[in-house]
């Protein structure tokens, strides 16, 4: 797991020198379109922008994804994001999953990283993190998923 800011592109370059680009274009398309699935240049990678409500953190599912990694950007609002870089005993045995994404309620060693408009956070397939949930109270968030499938790296 990584996280950084828009405004620091220049600093996740090293890990992938499309980062920057893609995180680019997903916020240009976040300026101009309301919330869906978006295809960025490289026509493998998307973009889902979405307007959802943090929950108190014992309310959302911790997950994981085994073909793709999630680059998550806050456009709006702020929310805290549950990480642990130990995989869920329940995913251990799973290989292929629907929609490539697999649900948990419980995950061991968990941290917070605290993301606000502009911050980012990447996941890569296996890190278990627990998205959207809620600062203090629920607040609506708007956020770019930007999916980056293995073979695109």
């Amino acid at each position: 797991m990584l996280f950084g800011n828009v405004n620091k592109l220049s600093l996740v370059s090293y890990v992938n020198p499309s980062f920057p680009k893609w995180i680019d274009e997903a916020m240009a398309i976040a300026q101009q379109q309301p919330d869906g699935k978006y295809t960025l240049s490289d026509e493998s990678v998307f973009v889902l922008l979405m307007s959802p409500e943090t929950e108190p953190f014992e309310k959302r599912k911790a997950e994981i994804h085994k073909q793709y990694l999630d680059i998550q950007v806050v456009l709006e609002g702020e929310e805290n994001i549950g990480y642990t870089h130990e995989l869920a005993e329940d995913a251990l045995h799973l290989t292929e999953l629907e929609n490539d994404v697999a649900f948990f309620e419980r995950a061991s060693n968990e941290q917070l990283v605290h993301l606000a408009k502009g911050d980012f956070a990447v996941f890569f397939p296996n890190e278990v993190h627990r998205p959207l949930c809620a600062v203090s109270a629920p607040m609506k968030v708007r956020k770019a998923v930007i999916k980056i499938p293995l073979t695109a790296l």
